[in-house]
């Protein structure tokens, strides 16, 4: 996990971070989020019209390249100082702030303004907190992320192989895989892998669960990694990589599309929002649901992005018209660069003929389908440092031979639990 930053860098990060001063008797908002890229999408077509009918409210944008944009939450949160009055963050580091207490229960004002049935409400789970309690709501998540098989058309058509669809099992993948995967020239090393699968990323734990092992317990406070089913599904896992070798055990953090995007693996599972990483490359390409578990089960590991209003906001009430204006009224047009390739929450958005139909093309239907009932979160505080730095490192060993299923998952919980212990207290 990214560790709470020293307070004595606050001054540099927070510098600017006093209340704006009224002009005209105006409420000045700060909204801060990290797309910079998109910078004038959100001026133009969110905040001028927020201004242009709340008269009294002035918006100002800010926006942190993402690595400065979460040190610079998280040094807000270790020191009380006033970063913005409506801020976004990721799932992994917003639980951080939830269980630091950092944003206000937004739940008083959904109740009152908005019908739940609105929203893929479970989305809402990884913001309320360890306590799961429903009367509590620390972020309004705004868009999720669901992992889907991406799949290239080009290279199952020259395999004589049909594309993936909603019948595919985990075994029909492992076949799929073998026949797509080809080694020209018989020296060992594929030149094409039937799947791109990182370790690093949503792929794994839709594959574990699915599989009906799980790596932390019901209230996200331990590991179970030596679980029975844990064990014979990161055994599947091994496999992929060592037995039956459809994917390449060489993997990246930084970039996971690469295989993918360089026509070198014909299927990837990852985070629905990669469709970004594929438009102008000329692939032909489109996405599935995961294949199913054992007696049908289906499961998608989710991920999502939240829009918090700190505690040391002194303009809550006002905040908050600017979220909801967010949610309501953003242009649909433009919701997949809004949010980064990510499905908005907002279920007359994401099942509007719209955006179901808008650029990039692809099979938008199956992120409904998975947002419905058959998406899961994997969330706790400390998540980067058990996931990342403990659990990851382990899983990679076992993946090249150097410990077996059992010493990774007694190791790997050994380790995550460590880090758990730390992150809750």
């Amino acid at each position: 996990m990214r560790i709470l930053l020293p307070i004595l860098i606050a001054s540099m990060f927070l510098s600017c971070s006093g209340e704006p001063p009224k002009e005209d008797g105006r409420v000045t908002l700060k909204l801060y989020h990290w797309m910079e890229r998109d910078r004038k999408l959100w001026e133009e077509e969110i905040i001028k019209p927020f201004e242009q009918a709340h008269p009294t409210i002035r918006v100002v944008l800010e926006t942190s390249p993402y690595s400065l944009y979460v040190s610079k939450s998280l040094t807000s949160m270790a020191s009380g100082l006033r970063v913005a009055d409506l801020m976004f963050a990721e799932d992994w580091f917003g639980q951080e702030l939830i269980h630091r207490k950092y944003g206000r229960n937004l739940m008083p004002y959904v109740a009152r303004d908005f019908d739940t049935v609105s929203f893929y409400h479970d989305a809402f789970r990884e913001w309320q907190g360890t306590a799961q309690q429903d009367d509590e709501l620390f972020g309004f998540p705004v868009a999720i992320g669901l992992t889907v098989l991406f799949y290239n058309k080009d290279l199952f058509d020259a395999a004589g192989e049909s594309y993936p669809d909603t019948s595919w099992t985990y075994a029909d993948l492992l076949r799929a895989g073998k026949q797509l995967t080809i080694d020209r020239d018989g020296d060992g090393n594929p030149e094409q892998w039937g799947l791109q699968f990182d370790i690093h990323y949503t792929g794994l734990e839709t594959v574990v669960y699915s599989l009906g092992g799980r790596t932390l317990n019901e209230q996200g406070n331990r590991a179970v990694m030596t679980e029975p089913a844990t064990q014979e599904a990161f055994r599947f896992v091994r496999d992929i990589f060592r037995t039956d070798r459809i994917a390449s055990n060489v993997t990246t953090f930084i970039n996971p599309w690469e295989p993918f995007v360089s026509r070198r693996a014909a299927m990837n599972l990852i985070g629905s929002h990669g469709s970004f990483n594929l438009e102008g490359t000329g692939i032909r390409w489109d996405l599935v649901v995961p294949p199913k578990g054992p007696g049908g089960k289906r499961l998608s590991r989710r991920y999502s992005m939240a829009f918090l209003i700190p505690h040391n906001s002194p303009h809550p009430d006002e905040a908050w018209e600017l979220l909801k204006w967010i949610i309501t009224k953003s242009p649909v047009q433009t919701i997949d660069r809004q949010y980064l390739g990510l499905m908005p929450v907002y279920r007359p958005h994401a099942e509007s003929s719209e955006w179901l139909h808008s650029e990039p093309r692809y099979n938008r239907r199956a992120l409904v389908e998975l947002a419905q009932s058959q998406s899961f979160p994997l969330f706790s505080p400390g998540w980067q440092e058990w996931r990342d730095n403990n659990l990851t490192p382990v899983l990679q060993l076992m993946i090249q031979g150097k410990k077996t299923v059992e010493q990774f998952t007694k190791d790997a919980e050994r380790r995550i639990n460590n880090v758990l212990e730390w992150a809750y207290r």
